[in-house]
C-alpha cells in the first residue's frame, strides 16, 4: 500500500510548504515558546502543524547541552503516552478483522483476571483498560523503582504476581489514568495473537503508515538525531520501558507524526482508515474526561471547535498530539523538558484556548 497514487499524493501534500513561503507562527505562541527555552524548563522545541495549506514545521533551542543545533522535523523524540494512541489504532484494528473483541471480559485473554472479577463483581473488558476505567491503578507497586524507568527489567512473571493478589475496590466504571492498564492490554495482545507487541505494530500500523523514523528501539545509524532528554537543567536518562512498552515506549519525529495526524484526519487512505476512524468515536465521557479509544475529545464551549488530543511525558520529554477532523488541522508538539507544553498545542487548533505565561 506505501507506493499506492494516494500515498504519494499525501507526500506532494507534506512537501508542500517548502515551495512556499514558511507561515509564521502566532507570536505570543512563538515568544511563549521560546520564553519556556530560556526560564531553563525546556531545551528544545519542534511544533509541526498540517492544514489545508498543507505542512509546516518550526524549531527552537536545541539538540542538548552540548550541541546547539536546533531540532528540525526529522528531529527524534520520546513521546511517552502519545504511544497509546497508536496501540489503540492497532487494537481497533485486530477488532475490524475479527482477531480481538475490545468490548471481551479480559479474562478470555488472562486467567489470573478470574479471581479479580470475582472479587470485584464486575467484569473488565479491554476498552476499559484502553480508556482508564478499569479501576486499576496508576502503577503496579512491584517495581523496583518509582521512576519514569521502572518498568526497565519488569517481566510478565512480575505483572501475574501483582494481579494474582489485587483486588478492585471500586465495582462502578470510574475514570483512573493507569499506565498498568496498558501492561495487562499489551500481554492480552500477544496472548492472543502469539506474537509480540513490537512485531504487529511494525507491520501493522508504522509501516502501512510510512513511519519510517519511529520506533520503540532507535538504530545505531540514526542516533545522531536522537534530540538529549533534559530536565531542571540536566540531562536525564533515556526512557525505557522494557517489555512493556505499550504505554509510552515510542521515539519519533514531527514528520512521521503530521503523517499519523494526516491520516488521522483522513487526507490520505490506507488500509487502516476504519481502524483511526474507530479510534476517535466517544466511548466514555464524565465531568472531567470525554474519550475515544485513547483520544481525549474536547469540546470547547468558547469556540465550537472540537479537539481530538494526547499529551504525553517522560523523565526527559513532553509532548502533544492533536487534530481538529472538522477544520481539518493536526498539531504535534515535541519537546526535550518538563512542564507547560500542551496549550501550545491546544492555542493552535483554537485561538480561544489560553496560553500559559511560563514564570
Amino acid at each position: 500500500m506505501k507506493y499506492t497514487f494516494l500515498t504519494m499524493l499525501l507526500s506532494v501534500l507534506l512537501l508542500s510548504c517548502s515551495n512556499k513561503k514558511q507561515q509564521e507562527l502566532p507570536s505570543d505562541i512563538e515568544k511563549e515558546t521560546q520564553n519556556r527555552i530560556e526560564l531553563g524548563y525546556h531545551l528544545g522545541t519542534v511544533i509541526g502543524i498540517i492544514d489545508k495549506d498543507g505542512t509546516r514545521y518550526y524549531g527552537f533551542g536545541q539538540m542538548s547541552l552540548t550541541d546547539r543545533l536546533k531540532p528540525d522535523r526529522n528531529s527524534i523524540f520520546e513521546i511517552a503516552s502519545v504511544t497509546k494512541t497508536f496501540t489503540t489504532a492497532l487494537v481497533a484494528d485486530l477488532e475490524l478483522s475479527g482477531e480481538i473483541e475490545i468490548n471481551t471480559s479480559i479474562e478470555q485473554y488472562m486467567s489470573v483476571f478470574k479471581h479479580i472479577s470475582a472479587k470485584s463483581k464486575r467484569t473488565i473488558t479491554l476498552e476499559d483498560l484502553i480508556n482508564h476505567t478499569s479501576g486499576l491503578p496508576r502503577n503496579p507497586t512491584n517495581t523496583t523503582t518509582d521512576d519514569s524507568n521502572r518498568y526497565q527489567d519488569y517481566s510478565v512473571d512480575d505483572l501475574n504476581e501483582y494481579l494474582s493478589n489485587f483486588t478492585i475496590e471500586d465495582s462502578t466504571k470510574n475514570y483512573l489514568y493507569s499506565n498498568l492498564a496498558y501492561l495487562v492490554l499489551e500481554n492480552a495482545i500477544e496472548s492472543k495473537m502469539g506474537t509480540s507487541y513490537e512485531s504487529l505494530m511494525q507491520e501493522r500500523i508504522l509501516e502501512v503508515l510510512d513511519m519510517n523514523d519511529t520506533h520503540f528501539v532507535v538504530p545505531n545509524e540514526m542516533r545522531d538525531r536522537l534530540v538529549t532528554p533534559f530536565r531542571t537543567g540536566q540531562h536525564v536518562d533515556e526512557l525505557d520501558m522494557g517489555e512493556f512498552p505499550a504505554s509510552g515506549g515510542l521515539k519519533t519525529t514531527a514528520k512521521d507524526m503530521l503523517r499519523f495526524l494526516a491520516a488521522q484526519l483522513g487526507l490520505y487512505s490506507t488500509t487502516l482508515d476504519k481502524a483511526l476512524k474507530l479510534t476517535q468515536v466517544e466511548r466514555f465521557s464524565n465531568n472531567e474526561e470525554t474519550l475515544g479509544l485513547a483520544w481525549g475529545i474536547m469540546k470547547r464551549e468558547e469556540s465550537g471547535k472540537t479537539i481530538h488530543y494526547h499529551k504525553g511525558g517522560s523523565n526527559g520529554f513532553v509532548s502533544f498530539a492533536g487534530f481538529n477532523l472538522e477544520d481539518q488541522i493536526g498539531v504535534v508538539v515535541l519537546i526535550n523538558g518538563h512542564r507547560w507544553f500542551s496549550d501550545i498545542g491546544f492555542k493552535i487548533l483554537d485561538p480561544t484556548y489560553p496560553l500559559t505565561k511560563a514564570e
